[in-house]
């Protein structure tokens, strides 16, 4: 691959590219239109020379460097291309299927990620479906190459999602004039707001010039002429301003007026001349919802989107995740369509595989909300808000403390920066700070978050509210895990009689206090009850998800506890082999609850004197925390003390 002015020594490339641009020879053509685009266009003088996080901006995005042809996929880079990915300032990778499966497009990111992070890679989507990959429905339509999809962590290719930015030159999406606005404004680090508007104006001014050249001559007092030009320009400047805010206002009304009447519809679908009201269930109005929504608004891909996300909510308040995810993944060319304002539809699918328990994919759901939301921190801050409490809950999910517990304190320093963030929103990034902070061992810290958010909710919403009751299960598991074993009753039946009050029996809600309750009995060595809340809040997790969930295999491992203590060790261990079952599946790798199976396991055998066996466990488990977690981490050293007096 060869530049169209590259020289042959390569000491000569330093500091010299603003962008490489990687592609897949297929889209030779794209990469030719990109590439004489960004050379050619002229950024603002009111722009020019602003310090933004990537330097001043320059006048002119050159040079740029473009490679014709693909090497071989067993070449390593050569020299050429190696030192100008090293001396690029930002990577543009052009996506599509082709991109997707080229050996080389994918290590020329890998090459330039090792190099230079995450942060400077754009794409720029020409075809295909970016995470296709990860649905049954179409996979090979996936543009994104894995490099992009991943991130680079010391210097290897992770599992760990990435959120790239990209601009989209499909049909019906952002076009080529605003794509490559959006190029502009990440080569430049200006906010996109800042390109577009001044990008208007330039074009308003050309077309004031062409008016006023044709005028000049037929006036002789042309300095008067271009005075009223210059104010015309400048009122010009100001309706088009006034009118944006009109256009964005009156949108917004639409929509409303769209939603108000979608809604009214939807429940106007229950005909009392052909069904009796009273069979009609919530779950038979959402399917109904859904299908309307997919059908009368297919030419509003904003509204379709936003109720979409609403109708899934729903579904999961319902226990019902399949229906949840189905809804919205048949809405996706909608969901895609509406661009930011389809980041809430991908957030509530993240939620939904978060309960299936599908956490990859979650992730995957959650980065492609960021990558539609843009690179503009201050915009959107309410969605990005809630995409960091959502993060957090998978980091949670997946026993990842320092992660979940930054993202939750991402989300409440975007909560509490607007006065008009609704009370409950900081209540609930709260609540689930202090979930993760408990689970550190952090249980001060913990009971403090938590008590704060209790006041909220019980101030907001009143004391026999079911938010209010998940509070008190979280107090009281926050006091179990400290120790507190009587002060954890209180709290667990106080959540369970708001509960039972307002949830269905089988609800998978009422499913998590019966766990807890039988893991406080068991910590209380009242042996019956233990065995009776849990196998209740098992019974109930087995027909909410259908399958295996790590919640099935927490409750297995307590269950296994109060079997051996009753004196039943193989039933014991059959148990604990059914939640390693429901672990594996679940989480699809190893986890720190691996790791807490095999230290409870060593616990078991070393009650029934198989000190060997124990010994065993102990190690195996003692290195998957010190893996995952780390060996610093208060969860494995307070493991690595239940293995000490084992092997004693």
């Amino acid at each position: 691959m060869l530049a169209d002015d590259f020289t042959a020594d390569s000491r000569s490339l330093v500091g010299r590219y603003r962008a490489f641009i990687s592609y897949s020879h297929r889209d030779k053509d794209v990469a030719t239109w990109l590439h004489r685009r960004l050379e050619g266009f002229r950024i603002s003088s009111k722009l020019v020379g602003i310090e933004t996080d990537v330097g001043p901006v320059p006048r002119r995005l050159t040079p740029i460097f473009r490679d014709r042809d693909e090497l071989s996929a067993s070449a390593d880079l050569n020299t050429l291309i190696a030192a100008a990915l090293e001396n690029a300032l930002f990577l543009i990778v052009i996506c599509s299927p082709a991109a997707a499966r080229s050996p080389w497009v994918d290590r020329e990111i890998l090459t330039f990620k090792q190099l230079h992070g995450e942060k400077r890679v754009l794409a720029v989507i020409a075809s295909g479906e970016p995470y296709a990959s990860m649905t049954e429905e179409q996979p090979e339509l996936e543009c994104f190459p894995p490099s992009l999809r991943y991130k680079v962590i010391d210097g290897e290719l992770s599992q760990e999602p990435a959120e790239p930015i990209a601009a989209d030159l499909r049909p019906n999406t952002d076009g080529r004039r605003l794509a490559t606005l959006k190029l502009v404004a990440g080569l430049t680090g200006l906010p996109l707001d800042h390109v577009v508007q001044r990008e208007t104006q330039r074009r308003v001014r050309r077309l004031m010039m062409l008016s006023t050249a044709s005028f000049a001559g037929m006036v002789v007092t042309c300095g008067l002429a271009l005075y009223a030009n210059s104010r015309r320009i400048e009122a010009n400047e100001q309706r088009i301003a006034a009118n944006e805010q009109r256009q964005i206002a009156e949108r917004e009304s639409a929509t409303a007026r769209t939603t108000a009447d979608f809604l009214i519809g939807t429940f106007a679908l229950s005909d009392p001349q052909n069904e009796n009201p009273k069979t009609v269930t919530a779950q038979t109005i959402l399917e109904r919802g859904a299908q309307r929504a997919r059908t009368e608004l297919a030419g509003e891909p904003v509204v379709q989107a936003r109720l979409i996300s609403v109708l899934g909510q729903a579904y999961n308040n319902l226990s019902l995740y399949d229906d949840a995810r189905e809804t919205i993944e048949r809405s996706y060319p909608a969901i895609r369509k509406a661009g930011a304002d389809g980041a809430g539809a991908w957030l509530t699918l993240a939620t939904t595989y978060m309960q299936m328990g599908h956490l990859d994919a979650a992730r995957q759901a959650v980065a492609r909300s960021r990558s539609v939301l843009g690179p503009n921190g201050a915009e959107h801050s309410e969605v990005r808000a809630r995409a960091a409490v959502i993060e957090g809950m998978i980091d949670t999910a997946a026993g990842n403390h320092p992660a979940g517990i930054a993202a939750f304190q991402r989300a409440l320093i975007i909560y509490r920066s607007n006065p008009d963030t609704p009370p409950e929103r900081i209540a609930t990034a709260l609540h689930n700070l202090g979930l993760l902070l408990s689970d550190d061992q952090q249980f001060a810290a913990a009971q403090k978050s938590l008590d704060e958010a209790l006041v909220i909710r019980q101030r907001t919403l009143g004391d026999n509210h079911l938010k209010t009751g998940q509070l008190w299960f979280a107090r009281a598991q926050n006091a179990f895990l400290a120790g507190q074993l009587d002060v954890a009753q209180q709290g667990i039946e106080k959540a369970i009689a708001i509960e039972k009050h307002i949830l269905e029996p089988d609800s998978r809600i009422l499913a998590d206090a019966y766990s807890m309750q039988g893991q406080i009995f068991q910590g209380q060595g009242k042996l019956t009850q233990a065995s009776n809340s849990l196998n209740n809040a098992i019974a109930i997790y087995r027909k909410a998800f259908g399958g295996p969930h790590y919640l099935i295999g927490i409750a297995e491992v307590y269950l296994a506890l109060v079997e051996s203590d009753r004196g039943r060790v193989d039933a014991a261990l059959r148990t604990l082999d059914d939640a390693k079952r429901n672990y594996d599946a679940s989480y699809g790798k190893l986890h720190p609850n691996h790791g807490d199976l095999l230290v409870n396991r060593a616990t078991i055998l070393a009650k029934a004197g198989r000190l060997a066996e124990a010994r065993k466990d102990c190690a195996e488990g003692i290195d998957i925390l010190d893996r995952l977690i780390g060996k610093d981490a208060n969860y494995t050293q307070m493991m690595k003390k239940v293995c000490v007096k084992i092997g004693q």
